[in-house]
């Protein structure tokens, strides 16, 4: 059985290297269908993780995680298919709250999940970007994709590589 930090520091991993490729592709300095299948892939691995993480009773986990694969598929279709956003532009307005409400639960736990409810407040930053940018067409992309670059990095990246690496265990031993 994986560890609980090392399943979220693959999440957080492979999320971040998503993150990174729609802020590139967002910048125009790389093709939409390569990233597309990138958001496609991650996606159907992260949807694997989260059901993991249900069956070590982390429901929440899961659905947060979920709420990520959910995106994937529907920018894949985007950058795949060509479609226009507009509906990835809308979810992204509902899932806003979703990232908010996490950001709550994580500071109720009180110094173990503050560094996760900073990350959720960025992600629920960047998600209602993304919905003026592409839901309501705002000239925005510009802000979204070095949103997506520097989270890729702070939010994920770094403390995804620290809970792989054992060097970063916020919750002291996440309860399964």
């Amino acid at each position: 059985m994986v560890p609980v930090e090392g399943l979220l520091g693959y999440v957080l991993l492979l999320v971040g290297t998503v993150f990174f490729g729609n802020g590139l592709t967002l910048l125009g300095k790389t093709g939409a269908k390569e990233v597309g299948v990138l958001n496609l892939v991650v996606g159907i691995f992260i949807t694997i993780a989260a059901y993991q993480l249900h069956t070590l009773g982390l429901t929440a986990a899961f659905a947060l995680v979920s709420v990520f694969a959910l995106i994937y598929f529907q920018v894949a279709g985007v950058f795949i298919f060509g479609y226009d956003g507009k509906g990835v532009g809308w979810f992204c307005l509902f899932v806003t709250p979703i990232f908010v409400w996490y950001a709550y639960f994580f500071f109720a736990m009180g110094e173990a999940g503050m560094w996760f409810a900073v990350f959720c407040l960025a992600w629920a930053l960047l998600v209602f970007m993304a919905f003026f940018a592409l839901a309501l067409g705002k000239a925005v992309a510009p802000i979204v994709a070095w949103l997506f670059i520097i989270e890729s990095v702070v939010t994920l990246l770094i403390p995804g590589m620290l809970l792989l690496t054992d060097k970063w265990n916020p919750f002291g031993g996440v309860p399964g």
